[in-house]
């Protein structure tokens, strides 16, 4: 079903207004903002997007819990080609550890390294969330020099982004995995949900398939899917899982109001979480679980698409 043809549908579904709209706008644009600073362009259709959701709460899983599968795989799982600026940023943190040692003679080695760093960099794909929301200012410990005050053992210095471990780049542009990601844990809280209605495994992984095609904005086929979801079965896929709902339960748990956690504003717990302690917070961020997943995913055979043959999940 195209996401025109599914958009008809859903505009004619009474049940359609169950969804918080301001809440979903808000999560989609989040996810667009978030997508926007990897080049990341494709758009996310809000009525389609939101009959998955329906479609899935009605077998069992708290829409809150899925939201917040979705936001957090969106935000952990950008990956992006290196930038020019990027190696300024590996020269700051070469510089910072020199200049106890060195002081205002680091930034000449630093230059040194540079054409270095920039070959090395052309063929490196970063992790989107190392290089956001990091400390600028490091305090650089010095011996007193003679003649200063006895409590004069250092200075501030200004720092940027720390950079983070490099993944090794395929050709063509960084794969957009995260809608992989947040259908296959899906499947599982799907799964793991439903109790007594008896639904097949195939039954189940449509709910899966559907959610994937809504977030990645095009049909998804059903090989396609099996094909990455075959290559993510791994067990950091096992503890991103157990660690989404750890980690959800305690701070949904924190409101008193009963629509927080089934009613239509459920959106807003993730965004309350969002604004008070931020992403890296809120998420069950985990960089070697994060940096396993998107090498498994990489080095997987591409799922090929029937009607065109190019490589799948780009």
């Amino acid at each position: 079903m195209s996401a025109r043809k599914s958009s008809r549908n859903l505009s004619k579904d009474p049940q359609r207004d169950r969804v918080d709209h301001e809440g979903l706008g808000w999560a989609i644009a989040q996810i667009h903002e978030w997508r926007r600073r990897v080049d990341n362009r494709v758009k996310i259709n809000d009525k389609w997007l939101g009959g998955q959701l329906l479609r899935i709460a009605e077998i069992g899983v708290q829409p809150s819990l899925l939201g917040f599968v979705i936001l957090g795989c969106e935000w952990m799982f950008r990956l992006r080609t290196s930038r020019p600026q990027d190696v300024e940023v590996v020269l700051g943190r070469i510089e910072r550890r020199l200049l106890p040692v060195l002081h205002e003679d680091a930034w000449l080695v630093t230059e040194t390294l540079g054409p270095s760093i920039r070959k090395l960099f052309k063929s490196q794909r970063l992790l989107a969330s190392e290089w956001e929301d990091t400390p600028q200012d490091v305090f650089v410990v010095t011996e007193p020099k003679a003649g200063n005050r006895s409590d004069d053992f250092g200075y501030i210095a200004r720092l940027r982004t720390r950079p983070a471990p490099l993944i090794t780049a395929r050709r063509g542009p960084p794969p957009k995995l995260a809608p992989w990601i947040a259908g296959i844990i899906a499947e599982r809280l799907i799964d793991k949900h439903v109790g007594n209605v008896n639904r097949s495994a195939a039954a189940i992984q449509d709910f899966a398939v559907d959610l994937v095609s809504a977030l990645c904005a095009r049909v998804i086929d059903r090989q396609e899917y099996v094909v990455r979801r075959r290559s993510l079965q791994v067990p950091e896929l096992d503890s991103l899982v157990e660690r989404f709902e750890s980690s959800y339960e305690p701070f949904i748990s924190l409101h008193t109001q009963p629509s927080f956690g089934e009613g239509p504003d459920w959106f807003r717990v993730v965004r309350t979480r969002l604004v008070e302690f931020g992403p890296r917070n809120t998420f069950p961020y985990e960089l070697p679980t994060l940096t396993k997943l998107v090498e498994v995913y990489g080095t997987s055979l591409p799922a090929t698409k029937k009607a065109s043959g190019k490589s799948a999940g780009k």
